[in-house]
């Protein structure tokens, strides 16, 4: 497996492209992040877009006791039911261990804000995607948290086109694909 392999889709918020390193479900499910070498090589991987420059492989297993409680929370939302309150408050804990601060920011010609950790490393990075999904699962994009709809992927992604079914355009193709397959071979189809 090579780093290109990641899930990654590169335009969803981070707890969703953490979440979707556990693809696939029952005996078909594959882990990306089955050590600390793939979860440092997966964090390297998205630093460059979420400025995660903290080394992380020697976290794993928080990394994925994390990655599989956002993922539990996103398929609950997903499937329009109450999660296990224990997930719950696994996220919340992770995200009270970096609590973070607005900070005013007006190096330029206009007023930002900017949000500032108060901890460092390991904590922060963790704290920050919990942050994520706490954000997502009650802000303004919560009703937009879909499954793909591609065949066998599992995926999620956050819909920002009232017509959007698929994580990605290969997910559509393949989905196209499969309903012309159907249509051809179908019997007394035309």
């Amino acid at each position: 497996m090579t780093a290109a392999e990641f899930p990654i889709l590169g335009t969803e918020p981070l707890a969703v492209e953490l979440a979707n390193t556990l693809y696939g479900v029952g005996e078909a499910r594959i882990d990306f992040l089955p050590d600390g070498r793939r979860v440092g090589e997966w964090f390297a991987q998205v630093s460059g877009r979420h400025g995660v420059a903290v080394p992380m492989g020697p976290h794993a297993a928080r990394v994925r006791m994390l990655r599989d409680c956002v993922h539990a929370l996103l398929s609950a939302a997903v499937e329009g039911r109450v999660p296990d309150s224990a997930l719950v408050e696994r996220v919340n804990g992770v995200t009270a261990a970096a609590p973070t601060y607005l900070r005013l920011d007006w190096s330029g010609g206009a007023p930002a804000a900017r949000w500032a950790d108060t901890v460092a490393g390991p904590a922060a990075v963790l704290g920050s995607i919990a942050t994520c999904c706490v954000e997502l699962l009650t802000g303004p994009q919560a009703d937009r948290v879909r499954r793909c709809q591609g065949p066998g992927c599992s995926l999620f992604f956050v819909q920002n086109h009232p017509r959007r079914r698929w994580c990605h355009p290969s997910c559509g193709h393949r989905d196209r694909q499969a309903r012309y397959y159907r249509r051809q071979h179908t019997p007394g189809a035309s």
